[in-house]
């Protein structure tokens, strides 16, 4: 009798454990990719902070050119719900190629290197990058049409790449024969190179109208969903691709299971919604017009991710779930 007691005691513990650690996970809105007037932004890191604290993002890096801008000082209050994290967006180029990536957490300069080829460039800013305990994106890999698949996927260490970029020129849409950036995602996730992929302002323009051919903030952003809002809790969910990447449509849930790739759509007045499963080559596995698309994987799937469409054009896309390996 007292051992049944006890078994039921321990099963109700588990699971009130199990559920606090879902409900305690929350949903953070961020961006990794800004600059500041110690670079080539024209705001300063004071004011640059204050947009995004006042558009209610939770946290944003701080990314200027070839330089480590201190963010203690922008970071003042550790009551409120905002984080100002260090990194440096490592700026490089060979020919009219331009080579840029960023040190997410840096904490001492990575100086861009200098090599023969951009595959040996990279690799090297991406080591250096490592060496500082930090976490590497790739940023708007066809910006002026810098990179290939094939280049990209001879690099190590890369956790991040870029699939929305809001700097003119960064080329992220399919047009003229170009897949765009989702399609070279698709590329290098096809041939099992295990990559997330983010959305960023790459904001240099604060001040002035806010004009299509100006890298204003507020375009494009990452939403992460961790435990709690600290330097170490974002990275660790940055790190296993516990994110997805927006430019407005905001789901409630994702999850994804070798059973089922599932997600829930917060609805925004009358839009209307459509939701992609895709998977190997960029192929449509599914289409889903409905709150709560799935999908279930029938087993010859490399990947499967999610891209969902709102009636006004705004996106969402999730991170890929590996089936199996190609």
């Amino acid at each position: 009798r007292y051992p049944m007691k006890s078994f039921f005691f321990l099963v109700f513990l588990v699971l009130s454990f199990s559920l606090s650690g879902q409900e305690a996970s929350k949903w953070y809105k961020g961006n990794l990719h800004t600059h500041t007037n110690l670079s080539d932004g024209n705001e300063t890191p004071r004011r640059v902070v204050r947009w995004y604290y006042d558009h209610d993002y939770n946290f944003l890096f701080i990314t200027d050119h070839n330089s480590l801008t201190e963010v203690a000082r922008l970071d003042v209050d550790p009551r409120d719900d905002f984080l100002v994290l260090p990194g440096e967006e490592i700026t490089n180029s060979l020919a009219k190629q331009r080579l840029h990536t960023i040190a997410l957490f840096a904490t001492t300069p990575v100086m861009p290197s200098k090599g023969k080829s951009s595959v040996e460039i990279l690799q090297k800013d991406i080591d250096n990058a490592l060496a500082t305990s930090a976490l590497v994106q790739l940023n708007h890999p066809l910006w002026r049409w810098s990179l290939t698949s094939s280049e990209i996927g001879q690099l190590k260490g890369l956790t991040l790449m870029e699939i929305i970029n809001y700097n003119r020129d960064s080329n992220n849409f399919p047009a003229g024969g170009s897949r765009g950036t989702e399609g070279l995602w698709d590329d290098l996730l096809s041939k099992g190179f295990q990559i997330y992929g983010t959305a960023s302002d790459d904001t240099h323009d604060y001040l002035g109208e806010f004009l299509p051919s100006l890298s204003y903030p507020g375009k494009g952003w990452i939403m992460v969903r961790a435990e709690e809002l600290s330097p170490q809790a974002i990275r660790k969910s940055l790190e296993r691709g516990d994110f997805y990447l927006s430019t407005g449509v905001t789901l409630e849930d994702v999850s994804a299971t070798q059973r089922l790739y599932s997600l829930k759509i917060q609805a925004r007045d009358d839009e209307k919604y459509t939701t992609l499963f895709i998977g190997k080559d960029g192929k449509v596995l599914r289409e889903d017009l409905s709150l709560t698309p799935s999908y279930a994987p029938e087993g010859g799937e490399t990947y499967v991710r999610a891209k969902v469409i709102s009636s006004n054009g705004e996106t969402a896309m999730t991170q890929p779930l590996f089936l199996k390996r190609p």
